[in-house]
């Protein structure tokens, strides 16, 4: 597996697809891919001619996105521009395998939830759901010793919830 991460520091927008990845964020957030012992390689999108860039986006955002059914034509550029954003305002972050991209952040899933390149990087490095369920799943065990037994089964909570 390899990553390749497409970003042009002075150039990203504010835009919600691009959390975490602001000029002084970037640097704290791909680091922990290095910290999890993932490699990676940032390609300078500023060196990106036009050209280069709607080819780059054709080959490693499209492809994937159609296999894994997610949008990603208004998160990289317009209806009419497709990948105009692609390593520039919008860096990207573009998981290979044997040459071909698998997977692209950020992109729009259905309900038009969007996954960040923050997002990808917590659930890669353990800072995701994962981690935070985990996290709950403990203060709610201390909890249960704190506050002791209740006298009834989660089954019949769950079943007593079901009938309201």
């Amino acid at each position: 597996m390899e990553i390749r991460v497409y970003y042009d520091s002075g150039n990203v927008g504010e835009r919600p697809e691009n959390e975490g990845m602001s000029e002084k964020e970037a640097k704290q957030v791909l680091g922990r891919l290095g910290e999890a012992g993932v490699e990676y390689r940032i390609v300078d999108g500023s060196e990106l001619s036009r050209e280069e860039q709607e080819e780059l986006y054709s080959r490693l955002a499209v492809t994937p996105s159609v296999r894994k059914r997610y949008r990603v034509r208004r998160i990289f550029g317009t209806n009419t521009q497709p990948g105009r954003y692609f390593g520039k305002e919008v860096p990207a972050l573009v998981v290979l395998e044997n040459g071909r991209a698998q997977d692209i952040y950020p992109h729009e899933e259905e309900r038009g939830k969007v996954v960040t390149i923050k997002d990808y990087i917590d659930r890669v490095t353990g800072r995701g759901a994962a981690a935070k369920g985990e996290d709950i799943a403990r203060r709610l065990d201390e909890l249960r010793v704190a506050i002791g037994a209740i006298g009834v089964t989660t089954s019949e909570l769950v079943r007593d919830g079901r009938r309201r």
